[in-house]
């Protein structure tokens, strides 16, 4: 369930790849791409498709990349990896401007078989950022500071750091409503950037 904050790495495109007639600097090897198991495609800093949306004017090819994924491995996903993909979809969609669009992705990224992580709360903070509604903004952050500490905290934070070399802290994506709440009415990629956020 905390898998969600792993970030970006160098993915190597092939110039054969079927993308590349449509959008060469988007060009990727779909087939390889597909053929990606849920956490090679998503949390594997060596590959993916974080890569591809972190070239300029790409992040639409991601994102419908992310939805090609989701699709053909419908069947075989468990539904924590199937959350994620919806979320992770929904964010490229908001940062594109396609709001409706990332509204309805990120609410389905919402796993309803994980409670008490705060990911709920944080997930409303974010959708009401953007319908513009700053008190239901602040009401969820205000939610989301109030979460306890689940029990495995310590090992979740040590097992994240090894695997991502990245701290992280209690409750998660705090920082990020509060930079949302920052940066109120503000394009959403701006709001969610590290700038916005408390130092």
């Amino acid at each position: 369930m905390f898998t969600a904050l792993a970030f970006a790495a160098a993915l190597q495109t092939t110039p054969a790849s079927p993308e590349l007639t449509m959008a060469p600097a988007c060009a990727y090897d779909r087939e390889a791409m597909m053929a990606l198991s849920p956490d090679a495609f998503d949390q594997d800093l060596s590959g993916g498709w974080r890569a591809l949306e972190q070239k300029p004017g790409c992040t639409e090819t991601a994102a419908d990349l992310l939805a090609d994924w989701r699709e053909a491995h419908r069947a075989e996903l468990k539904i924590g990896d199937l959350h994620i993909n919806y979320w992770h979809e929904g964010q490229l969609r908001a940062g594109l401007g396609q709001t409706q669009r990332a509204v309805r992705l990120l609410m389905a990224g919402v796993n309803p078989e994980v409670q008490g992580d705060g990911f709920q709360d944080y997930a409303l903070g974010t959708v009401a950022f953007l319908n513009g509604d700053r008190a239901g903004l602040e009401a969820a952050r205000a939610r989301l500071a109030a979460t306890p500490e689940p029990d495995n905290w310590a090992e979740t934070t040590a097992s994240f750091r090894e695997k991502y070399g990245v701290q992280i802290k209690w409750p998660m994506n705090l920082e990020v409503l509060d930079g949302l709440i920052a940066c109120f009415g503000k394009p959403y990629d701006e709001a969610y950037g590290g700038a916005c956020r408390p130092k």
